[in-house]
């Protein structure tokens, strides 16, 4: 049976200017000048003005705060592969304990004129080969990676040749093609796995001293004694001591466990990241400003005085009212947008200007551990705004300090309020159980146990199993997977 019934309902509709002005908010510096530069090809009634210019925040106005407040005072003189292989995550864990823990990687690479495949392409067509060996290798080659390994077995890689050429070949034909790849430049290239990229690099070493041949060994027939570490078991099946086994070990661990990335590197192009903001200390007062000034829009006046002139006509032709018509769209868009942009600016300098007096003591030292926890929740009622326009400020924003470039989000960590009622950012925990693992005695690492009760006596008052949870999401593998011979 069907019943009609009436409902009301609070619906909250959203208008074309705010959806742009979330848009605008959401996206970086160098998006911002791309969407001004489409919004202008697009829109001929919005013009950029001739005197704008792109200077590094050259007139833009800036926001000097003191310990008590926020208040803005203008001033003129601004003076993969392998993530899961044990032995790849603990060389990720020893960078990352060897770098800065409060800067990012500050410039990213360009790619080489030449692709990774074209360079091992070039190399492959010197070597000689029949039509079909030739044709097998161009499908093994276009199976590499970025990092250098081969993607697909060999399987696969047989059916693939069948399929799109017409070349029905064996897995036994496909091997000795794969052994020319992996002879070719950089060392390791084409290996299918971690255990064949190492063995390519040390049977090509040109070293094979005792040292090399243990190394050899230990990569070819004991790899996973060697990944999960079990020293001892090696030392016994190899009949070597223990200074022998360092050295071998010493040796795999200065081999490339991704070729491919090496060849990324050789660029002369890097592209730095531009900073959405930059907060320097002047006399113990911080000021923040945007990186780039606000541009100046404006409406076309060629285009509205044509409206003028249909608007004060009597009798308007039907091609005046069309074009009356388009000019008054096209303007209020104009309108818009010149609004969006300057809502933008505003939006952002309310919202810095909370979060660098709320994290004061931070921005003054440069020490995570003077980094306060801070949730979008906690800087939206601050700034009066809505936590996703909080969320839509941070995406994507880095901010330049006399300590680093760094995202925006990095400053926002949630708390962890300790068994003695101190609440500590979790990034300021994270960064002290570094610390302690960077400081540990690397022939017997410290257990989540001992680790929990170093970073209780530095004051974090944690539980074993939060700081399990912590060293897993920082991805450091387990105290057995942290162990090193020391000679």
């Amino acid at each position: 049976m069907i019943s009609l019934s009436q409902q009301q309902k609070m619906l909250q509709k959203l208008s074309p200017q705010q959806i742009q002005l979330m848009r605008l908010l959401q996206v970086p510096i160098v998006s911002l000048e791309q969407a001004i530069k489409e919004e202008i090809e697009r829109n001929p009634l919005l013009e950029d003005d001739e005197d704008t210019t792109e200077s590094f925040a050259s007139n833009n106005e800036e926001t000097i705060y003191d310990e008590e407040s926020y208040t803005y005072e203008e001033e003129n003189d601004f003076p993969d592969h392998y993530d899961d292989d044990e032995m790849d995550d603990y060389r990720m864990y020893k960078e990352k304990i060897d770098s800065d823990t409060n800067q990012e990687e500050r410039n990213i690479l360009y790619a080489s004129e030449v692709s990774f495949q074209d360079y091992i392409i070039e190399q492959f067509n010197l070597k000689e080969t029949t039509e079909t060996q030739h044709i097998i290798g161009l499908e093994l080659i276009g199976n590499i990676n970025v990092n250098g390994y081969m993607e697909r077995n060999l399987t696969s890689i047989v059916n693939d040749i069948a399929f799109r050429q017409g070349i029905y070949v064996s897995e036994n034909e496909v091997l000795p093609v794969l052994k020319t790849i992996q002879a070719l430049e950089p060392a390791g290239v084409g290996a299918r796995n971690l255990q064949e990229c190492l063995s390519i690099q040390l049977h090509r070493s040109e070293d094979q001293s005792a040292d090399t041949k243990n190394a050899i060994k230990i990569v070819d027939n004991h790899f996973e004694l060697f990944s999960k570490k079990h020293y001892n078991k090696i030392e016994q099946k190899l009949k070597i001591s223990g200074a022998e086994l360092s050295a071998a070990i010493d040796i795999i661990s200065k081999l490339n466990p991704r070729p491919g990335n090496g060849f990324a590197c050789q660029s002369d192009n890097p592209e730095y990241i531009i900073p959405d903001f930059v907060v320097t200390e002047i006399d113990g007062n911080l000021s923040v400003q945007q990186t780039r000034d606000k541009p100046s829009l404006k409406v076309s006046k060629y285009y509205t005085n044509i409206l003028n002139d249909i608007n004060k006509s009597k009798n308007p032709t039907k091609g005046e009212k069309e074009t009356a018509a388009f000019i008054k769209e096209k303007a209020d868009a104009a309108k818009w947008f010149i609004e969006a942009i300057e809502q933008r600016y505003k939006t952002l300098d309310i919202t810095m200007a909370v979060i660098v007096n709320y994290q004061r003591k931070y921005f003054l030292s440069g020490d995570i551990n003077d980094l306060r926890p801070m949730r979008l929740k906690d800087i939206a009622e601050m700034a009066n705004f809505d936590i996703s326009t909080i969320s839509r400020v941070i995406s994507q924003k880095y901010i330049q300090t006399d300590f680093g470039t760094f995202s925006l989000r990095k400053l926002f960590s949630k708390s962890h309020i300790g068994d003695d009622g101190k609440d500590s950012a979790t990034e300021t925990i994270k960064s002290a159980m570094i610390e302690c693992i960077k400081n540990e005695d690397k022939s017997t690492p410290l257990s989540d146990e001992e680790l929990t009760k170093q970073l209780n006596q530095k004051g974090f008052k944690l539980s074993r199993r939060t700081v399990t949870k912590y060293r897993e999401q920082m991805k450091i593998p387990v105290q057995r997977l942290r162990k090193e011979i020391v000679r």
